[in-house]
């Protein structure tokens, strides 16, 4: 039997320390980044179903005494939100917000190692608390937004936001937030 997102949510909440979860509060979701320097201070993302999870994945120093960070192991990204959307497809959304210029290949990495460390979490899910949470069965997004003035004389092919390497990148409009939909 499926688990549902009521049932992932509990088990989660057992399985990891600290203040990991975000609120998803009127079918908002208010997305912080803390860098003093940032200048994308927040990201509202709209139309987020009652039921989907919201986890600060950069939170604390889950694999710092672990892995080395020579590939970036140990990078991650700033949230991921677990929903199941109106017509039941269920989609793992991981988010990383940036402000100032970035490198392509460190944003990769952060979604790698977000992605495996979810995949982490779900074996644990799977095997020390018996649920039956199939990755197979969900979509992934891997979702950049930036504030960035456009450069018109690069042109970059666009990309989907199915895996790491081809994230997808949001110039964010505080006027303008998306929806999750619009996401998917």
């Amino acid at each position: 039997m499926p688990i549902s997102l009521k049932d992932i949510k509990k088990s989660l909440q057992k399985l990891l320390v600290g203040e990991l979860f975000g609120n998803i509060e009127n079918q908002e979701a208010i997305l912080q980044e803390n860098d003093i320097s940032a200048t994308l201070k927040e990201v509202k993302i709209t139309d987020i179903s009652d039921n989907a999870m919201l986890i600060k994945i950069d939170y604390g120093d889950v694999n710092k005494h672990i892995f080395r960070s020579e590939n970036g192991q140990r990078k991650r990204c700033d949230y991921l939100i677990i929903a199941e959307q109106h017509n039941n497809k269920k989609i793992l959304f991981f988010i990383e917000i940036k402000s100032k210029t970035f490198n392509e290949d460190e944003i990769t990495q952060k979604f790698l190692a977000s992605e495996c460390l979810f995949d982490y979490m779900v074996s644990m899910l799977n095997r020390f608390y018996k649920k039956n949470f199939n990755l197979d069965e969900w979509k992934k997004r891997f979702i950049l937004f930036q504030k960035t003035r456009i450069n018109k004389k690069q042109i970059h092919p666009a990309k989907d936001g199915t895996t790491p390497e081809n994230y997808l990148s949001i110039n964010f409009d505080s006027n303008n937030p998306p929806t999750l939909k619009s996401l998917s």
